[in-house]
Parts: C-alpha cells; structure tokens; sequence
C-alpha cells in the first residue's frame, strides 16, 4: 500500500506541471510572426510578354478553285464515222491543228455531182444569154436559168460547209486530254471525243461574304497556296460576277496567274488569302494571356512588381494571338501568359523568363 503511494506522487506532480507550461507553449508557438506583417504576400514565379507594335494583316480566308485559262469539250458537229486520229493523248497541240477526220466519202461524192451541175447551168445560161441578145427568147427564161445556178452554186458552198465540218480541229493551243473513242467509232455531236486545256495560265475562282464586297477593286492582288506544291502564288483579281449568290449571300471573284512550269492543276482546291486592310500599328498578345469574364475579357498587366487585372477590347484573332483595341495598354507592357490562375489582383510577381 505504500508502495503504491510513493509512486503515484511523482506521476501526480508531473501532470500539474504539465497543466501549468504547455499552455503557455502551445500559445508562444501560435503567436504570429512579427517580421512578417500578417498582411505579406509571397511572390508567385510567372512569364511574361512585352508588348510591342507590329503589322496585322485584316485578312479572308477562301478555298478557291483552279480552272485552266480556256477549257473545252472536242465534239464532232455532224454525225459521222471517224477516219482517222491525229494526235497523242496528252500532248502540247496548236490551235486549227486537226485532231480527228471523219468520213466524207459520199459528201465528195456529192460535190462532184453539184459541180457537174454547175458546169452544165452556167453552159445552159451562156446559151440563153446569146438567143436574148438576137431576142429569140424571153427574159424570163433566162432569169430561171440564172436562179438555177445560183441555187446550184449554193448548194455546193454548203456541201463544202459540210466537208470541212469532217475535219475536227483544235479549237485553240493548249494539251489534249485522253480520247475517248477510237477510230471507225460512230461519233454523234453528243459524243465527248475528248478535252483541251489551256494552262499556260490559270484562273482562281473563290468567294467573299456580302459584306466585304466594297472593299475590294479590279486589280487586286491574292495569294493562295496549294496542297502538295511548296510555296505560296500570287493572282490579280480581273473579274466578279455582277449579283450576290442568294444562298450564300456571297460574291464570286475570278483571279488569273501565270502557271510558269505548269505545276497548277485545274480543278485542285486552292487556299485563298485576300487582304482587305493593313495595321501597321498592332498590339497583339498570346490567347493563353486572355481572362475571358461574363463581359469581355482582361489581362493581367505587370506593374511595380504586381499583377494588375486590366480590362481589354479585342479585335482580330490570328492561329496564337489576338488583337487588343483599347487604349489602356501600350507597347512596352508586360502581360502575364502563365500561372494566371494561382494569382488575384495586386498580387506580387516575379518575372521568370519574358517572350
């Protein structure tokens, strides 16, 4: 029993001790840092962009389509078989240069026949004209006979028509496509026989929205690229058709280029860029510098080592920056481009690395 007693007095002194000091520990340990301030922000590590004026182009975007300088379907104007073939498929061929001979034999035969008849009309009014002048006949017998030839010769003109409708010609200078029908085929003004284009340049057709169409003119330079070719080409706007497409409320433009190297291909799309102004005066910012809010959007400007949450105006969007309008930033600025959700307004900053 005493035993007992004499340990349970140690243990007894130790938990008042324990009640008096760490209270007064644990209140030494809360107590702020006097140093500090309570009201001290640390700084937050972010990137910057300084601004500056640069050249923004106001620009639309178009795809375009590539059509040849002249384009043409070769078709025979009559109906007939075809005799012979004279060109290679693909070819460079000039303008009048025969391409196909149709069958003519019974219109050479029938000229023959017409030119016969010629010959024995103008025999018939040399007669008549001899019995007028000894007044053995009428006027009006040789007036027939005048008509007659007159008739016959006529009909031998279209007779003549006809013939050289037998022979289908290049209707300009150009590269032949591939024929479609081969030689003793029957051919019908509705047979395609084969196509011509010419390359030597090319046309860009492409289309504007309603309310750009007073902002371009006649004369107007493009420039597009195209898939698989390297580079970019340039055209001059030379027409446009004379109404707004009711559907698209659009206009179609016409442009023309030298197709140097014959590289552009009809019927290949093309990207079309067409500059309606020029800024040379820009102030232009990273999109991830945007703070989009319910109306508008801001940024923050750094100033005397804070944050400073700025409303902005914007114009004209690029693939990477926009376009700030309003005059509350100016070149020579920094804006913030990272942590912009760790930071509010006023904060403090440090600029690691600036564009």
């Amino acid at each position: 029993m005493k035993k007992i007693l004499l340990i349970s007095i140690p243990l007894i002194v130790l938990v008042v001790l324990g009640l008096i000091f760490v209270p007064k520990f644990i209140a030494k340990t809360d107590k702020p840092d006097e140093k500090k301030g309570p009201n001290q922000q640390q700084q937050i590590s972010v990137d910057g962009f300084i601004l500056k004026a640069e050249i923004l182009d106001n620009d639309i975007k178009a795809i375009g389509n590539i059509r040849a300088n002249e384009e043409a379907e070769i078709r025979s104007e009559i109906s007939r078989k075809i005799r012979g073939v004279y060109f290679k498929e693909g070819t460079y061929v000039g303008r009048g240069q025969t391409l196909f001979k149709l069958d003519s034999d019974d219109l050479t035969a029938k000229l023959r026949r017409q030119q016969v008849d010629e010959r024995l009309a103008e025999s018939r009014l040399a007669r008549e004209k001899q019995l007028i002048e000894k007044g053995l006949t009428s006027q009006e017998e040789y007036d027939i006979l005048e008509a007659t030839l007159e008739q016959i010769r006529a009909e031998i003109s279209i007779t003549r028509i006809d013939i050289t409708k037998t022979y289908v010609r290049a209707p300009f200078s150009g590269i032949i496509g591939l024929r479609n029908v081969s030689n003793g085929a029957y051919v019908t003004p509705q047979t395609v026989l084969t196509t011509m284009q010419d390359v030597s340049k090319v046309k860009v057709d492409f289309s504007i929205p309603e309310r750009y169409i007073y902002l371009f003119k006649k004369g107007q330079k493009i420039k597009f690229k195209v898939d698989g070719l390297a580079g970019e080409f340039e055209a001059e706007v030379y027409a446009y058709e004379p109404k707004v497409e009711n559907n698209t409320r659009s206009l179609v433009l016409r442009a023309v280029t030298d197709n140097k190297g014959k590289q552009l291909m009809p019927g290949t799309f093309a990207n079309v860029t067409f500059l309606i102004s020029e800024n040379k005066d820009a102030i232009m910012i990273p999109t991830e510098a945007l703070i989009p809010k319910l109306k508008g959007q801001s940024v923050y400007v750094v100033r005397e080592g804070k944050a400073k949450l700025t409303d902005v105006e914007i114009g004209e969007r690029t693939e990477a920056f926009v376009e700030i309008i309003s005059e509350n930033i100016k070149p020579g600025d920094t804006v913030v481009t990272t942590n912009i959700l760790r930071i509010k307004d006023n904060a403090p900053v440090k600029v690691e690395r600036v564009n």
